[in-house]
Formats: C-alpha cells, structure tokens, sequence
C-alpha cells in the first residue's frame, strides 16, 4: 500500500505524539506494520476509524485514542530574546520572527502541539485553552460531514505548511533539546545579551542633529 494513502487521513499536525517525527514518518510505519492505528490523538476517533478502514482492520481490537482539550502557543513579549529557536521546532510554520525581534505566534495557524515550548531557553512559550469548537447542527442532528470537509482542508493546508517549513529548515530538530549542548545554548544567550547592550549603547552615545542644520 503506498503510505500515501494513509497520510490523506491523517490531521498532518506533525505533532510527534505518536511517537514518529511527522505524520508521513507514521504513515510508513503503519504500512511496514511496525505500530499500530491508535497512536494519533489530535485525528482522534474519525482518524483511528479511517485507518482502520484503509487498513483492511477490525478497530474493536484498539482503544480509540482521545484528542486533548485545544490549545494554542503563545510567547509573552517580556522574556522573548529573540534567539530564533522555536523557529525550527514548529512544524507547520505558525511562528514568526527573526533574530534579536520579538517572536509572535500565528493564532490561525497553530495546532497547539507544543514542540516550540522545550526549545525556548527563556521560558516566554506557553500553551492556553481554548474552548472547544460546537459540532454545527441541522434539523436532523449533528452533520458530521461538514467536520470531515474542514477538518480535511485544514490538513491539506497544514501538510503545505509543514512541507515549505522543511525546505526552509530542513528534518525537525530533536524532540529533546537538552541532548544539545546546554553550554553553547547559555553561550549565545549571552551574546545576544551582550550584542543589544551595545546597540543600546551605541544609541545613547549619538549625538541629536542640530535642527537648524
């Protein structure tokens, strides 16, 4: 089966959660049959069902996986230093900034899945609850078609997202960033530290322009 066929289904969060670096990564393992349908908790119950229906499987045999409550990120503009770290480690591209700027999360774009929140060596990344979104209602219930028909476009979206985010950075750094040098971490801390002391230095030290000049 080509892994592709899995990967249609799948929220394209890139999460990690299921223990693979993303949700293609996942995808392969399913078909090489190395794990099993219910490890994608953001896809929750619709998910665990397409796979198991793609699959050829009987879904009695697993536990559907539950869907945390949603969140999103969110980067509190007094301790953000700028560093660019958390750059890298969202993996739909949700988070914007550049070096020695203030970093600010995209509310539309991010899923929540808190892969940035390790990286920041400052602590200013946190996930907020968010209420849940009501199920739309017609006369005859619940339509769970329409859930389906938006929760496949923003995939889609989220996997061209994910896909421009890899050629901009490359394979998503580890999940661990402490298996990195924390030295050369508190390192370059310092250097920006140092490098905004100057500029602001440097400020002060220019003299105001005569306004009659």
């Amino acid at each position: 089966m080509d892994p592709g066929h899995l990967d249609d289904v799948l929220p394209q969060w890139q999460c990690q959660q299921c223990g693979y670096p993303g949700c293609r990564p996942y995808a392969e393992a399913l078909v090489r049959g190395e794990t099993t349908i219910d490890r994608c908790r953001p896809g929750g119950t619709a998910t665990f069902l397409a796979l198991a229906d793609r699959l050829g499987l009987d879904p009695a045999g697993f536990t559907p996986p539950v869907p945390d409550s949603p969140k999103r990120a969110r980067i509190d503009p007094r301790y953000c230093i700028g560093c660019t770290r958390c750059l890298p480690a969202c993996p739909v591209d949700a988070i914007t900034g550049a070096r020695h700027f203030l970093h600010e999360v995209l509310f539309s774009e991010c899923t929540g899945c808190g892969l940035c929140v390790a990286f920041c060596p400052t602590d200013c990344i946190h996930l907020v609850e968010l209420p849940e979104n009501p199920t739309p209602q017609s006369p005859d219930g619940p339509r769970p078609d329409l859930d389906v028909g938006l929760e496949r476009h923003r995939a889609a979206w989220l996997k061209y997202r994910h896909e421009r985010h890899r050629v901009r950075f490359g394979p998503p750094p580890p999940a661990d960033p402490e298996s990195g040098s924390r030295e050369v971490l508190l390192s370059e801390i310092r250097m920006m530290v140092a490098e905004r002391r100057a500029r602001h230095a440097a400020r002060h030290q220019e003299k105001p322009r005569d306004p009659k000049s």
